[in-house]
């Protein structure tokens, strides 16, 4: 063909065809590269929302012990009279400031909101609550006869009422170990348990709602990029058709590579690798559904407490627990008297109520468990040096409660037996506890018996 009739050839310029083909497979590998950062900076993001979830949930958790810890210190203190639970609970207030430093974790991420504000009110109940624990130490330290000047700074400030102050020294240990009876006292423990309740419930919300947008914008990213590579594939294999058809000979390896998959896996093996870290993200996901399914398995629908299942489970790991732990098993006088008189939503009533009660009494390092129609059970850890008598003073506590009852259910009793370990979990503590709650049926019940070994059926 002569340079003069070039212009009358039909057809499309292969230089034209591939040129056009390549400026538009360029740009489709450019945005699936940045649809590809994209998803990674929005699971980065996700991932920043999961490890928030976790420091402030461990924060609000932080927040609860160390008010629980104050008030056991505080109490330990009034009941033995021995300083060392006052020189810990000094520690704990100026010196680790649990409370305080959680609070300032929780206001990095959610300053303002609903799970900040029910933390400082919890961190305000827990202050209200130690203004009255300073009130109960100065009494217990005016009683052992120790001066003014002698008096730790932040005492020197409490002012004792005119009635308290003119109390004999022994009225005043009395009146200082009442303190941590009073209504109003215990009422802000339970506030306390309430607001950083509502702050986790809160922090929950928050991490699903923000987890349910991060999902839909993945899905989203994702469906923008198979869309993307499919379109790819669609613009490389048309390239490569053209040039097989018009260019047989220098493109028929190129024909091949194709056909064996080789260039789609060039391709894929990219996407692949980076799809397996983002599916690693959805496997974290996936675990906190399992675990969230886990916890309905392993407690009571009715009450919310573990179940036996669960508390099966719990056995087993302190069976490697290296300190002492008590096993009460915790029955329910007359029952099915109840049942029989009020009728078994009466019975059920009493049951969660029970299971409320436990749960308040007991600390967020004992395990509350029901393990049968009307019987619970109770592991305890970290018992201290004296774990009779705070047994027994929670179960005392407890009946009081149960029987000066403050609803329309009827007055019930506890009768406890209690095992004690010096080293974890062993099975016979079970068969101990129940021979121990049958000698408080045996002698009355509402009561609580520890086991010892000269016990006999």
């Amino acid at each position: 063909m002569s340079v003069k009739n070039s212009s009358d050839i039909k057809g499309i310029k292969i230089k034209t065809v591939n040129l056009f083909l390549m400026i538009v497979a360029c740009l489709l590998c450019v945005m699936v590269f940045v649809e590809s950062f994209l998803i990674t900076e929005r699971h980065n993001i996700y991932k920043a929302s999961m490890d928030d979830y976790v420091e402030c949930h461990k924060a609000i958790n932080e927040l609860r012990n160390a008010s629980d810890y104050l008030t056991s210190q505080a109490t330990l203190y009034a009941v033995n009279l021995d300083s060392k639970y006052l020189d810990e609970y000094f520690k704990e207030t100026f010196r680790d400031r649990k409370r305080e430093t959680s609070l300032e974790v929780l206001e990095l991420s959610h300053n303002g909101d609903a799970c900040d504000i029910n933390m400082k009110l919890a961190l305000k109940e827990s202050l209200s609550m130690q203004q009255s624990e300073y009130y109960s130490i100065r009494l217990i330290l005016e009683s052992q006869g120790v001066d003014f000047e002698e008096l730790p700074e932040v005492l020197q400030t409490v002012v004792l009422s005119p009635k308290d102050r003119s109390l004999s020294a022994e009225d005043k240990l009395i009146r200082a170990r009442q303190i941590f009876y009073d209504i109003s006292y215990n009422e802000s423990k339970k506030r306390v348990i309430e607001y950083t309740s509502a702050a986790s419930a809160s922090l929950v919300d928050i991490y699903l709602r923000q987890s349910a947008q991060d999902e839909k914008d993945l899905s989203k990213m994702f469906m923008v990029e198979r869309i993307l590579i499919i379109t790819l594939f669609i613009v490389s294999l048309t390239l490569f058709i053209f040039l097989a058809i018009f260019v047989l000979t220098p493109l028929h390896q190129h024909i091949k590579c194709i056909s064996e998959g080789q260039r789609m896996y060039y391709r894929g093996a990219y996407e692949l690798r980076y799809i397996a870290k983002t599916y690693n993200g959805l496997l974290d996901k996936n675990e906190i559904r399992t675990s969230i399914l886990r916890h309905k398995a392993e407690h009571d629908p009715l009450t919310g407490l573990i179940n036996r299942e669960g508390f099966d489970h719990i056995k087993t790991i302190l069976a490697d627990f290296s300190e002492m732990i008590a096993y009460l098993i915790i029955d329910i006088d007359l029952f099915k008297s109840i049942n029989d008189k009020y009728g078994h939503l009466t019975g059920d009533e009493v049951l969660k109520k029970i299971a409320l009660l436990l749960s308040e009494q007991f600390r967020n390092t004992d395990y509350v468990a029901r393990i049968g129609g009307d019987e619970f059970a109770v592991i305890m850890t970290k018992c201290g040096d004296s774990p009779e008598d705070i047994i027994q003073s929670k179960i005392q506590k407890l009946n009081k409660m149960l029987q000066n009852k403050q609803d329309d259910l009827p007055s019930v009793s506890l009768s406890v037996g209690v095992s004690l370990s010096e080293c974890g979990y062993v099975k016979e503590m079970e068969e101990q506890a129940d021979k121990a709650l049958y000698r408080v049926k045996k002698g009355g019940r509402c009561n609580c018996s520890f086991y010892d070994a000269g016990l006999t059926d």
